[in-house]
């Protein structure tokens, strides 16, 4: 019996989709155990242990495989990487002084600020859904960060300024990666993010380090699982879905956030905050709703003497 080409396609996409989503759960632990070791363990040492152990595992996965890596996959790892480490590094100095709940949340606009930025860098108006949600989304933060909640702090600006560099990564992944090259890619980006944390460390000045055997679960797991082996199947699984299904399976990560917080660290989000986080997700799926394609789905329809082929 043959399969059509559509219900293929479709049933891998439905893979890749469920991918992310188990994804996005792996990285909503990562806030209250990123907080936790930030007690005794400051946040660009931090940042460099989990890159290298994360490279270095997928160094040995690639070495045992026998992969080649290209010029063209080096340098689109390294852009990757850029981004990827300013929005580990925001995200995880933030972290220090706003809660893993709030962090989560803050991170998910994210996927508000991807249509902006390809708004920015195309030149052409967005969908009046794209404005709607980012203005929604944007009265979430005010209501999350307001006094009646959890005052506005250096942290959270922070993690806005995390939210940012994300939203490049996302673009850029759907740009550069090409199938086939995923792992090499994330190796490379992971790398890149590594000798950058590496380097941050005299430059921040923040050497705090009282290491513990407790902390080698949260290292193991934020280092292999939450980077290495996620970072590699978010290259693998993201070009077999639409950017836009994507973003959208992305804003279950403040969820997941927060419910690991509420578990690990006892965290609770007052009655404000909850208002908060719900706006931000409404903003979020609002901006982000539709099947189209990404590009159609938050632009206008071009007129037709500028159509492209």
């Amino acid at each position: 019996m043959n399969i059509p080409p559509a219900q293929i396609n479709n049933r891998s996409q439905i893979k890749a989709d469920l991918w992310l989503l188990v994804l996005t759960a792996i990285w909503g632990t990562s806030f209250p155990l990123v907080k936790i070791a930030l007690r005794d363990i400051g946040a660009p040492i931090l940042i460099s242990m989990r890159f290298w152990i994360g490279g270095i595992c997928l160094g040995l996965f690639i070495l045992i495989k026998g992969y080649l890596i290209t010029r063209r996959v080096i340098r689109d790892g390294m852009i990757l990487g850029v981004f990827m480490f300013a929005g580990i590094f925001f995200q995880t100095v933030g972290l220090k002084y706003t809660t893993a709940a709030k962090s989560g949340f803050l991170t998910g606009l994210s996927v508000v600020f991807v249509p902006i930025l390809v708004i920015a860098i195309e030149k052409r108006r967005p969908h009046p859904r794209a404005v709607f949600g980012a203005v929604a989304a944007a009265a979430g933060v005010f209501i999350l960060t307001s006094p009646k909640a959890d005052p506005f702090n250096i942290g959270d600006l922070f993690t806005l300024l995390c939210a940012v560099s994300f939203a490049f990564q996302i673009i850029f992944v759907e740009m550069l990666v090409r199938k086939k090259r995923e792992l090499s890619t994330a190796f490379c980006m992971i790398l890149t993010t590594a000798i950058l944390g590496t380097i941050s460390i005299p430059l921040t000045g923040d050497l705090l380090f009282n290491w513990s055997h407790s902390h080698f679960f949260i290292l193991f797991w934020i280092s292999v699982v939450c980077t290495a082996f996620a970072f590699w199947m978010q290259i693998k699984w993201q070009p077999g879905t639409t950017a836009t299904t994507a973003a959208v399976i992305y804003t279950m990560e403040p969820v997941f956030a927060l419910l690991f917080a509420m578990v690990f660290i006892g965290e609770k989000l007052s009655p404000a905050g909850f208002a908060g986080g719900l706006c931000i997700m409404f903003g979020i799926l609002i901006a982000e709703s539709g099947n189209r394609p990404f590009f159609q789905n938050i632009f206008r329809p071009a007129h037709l003497s500028h159509k492209r082929h």
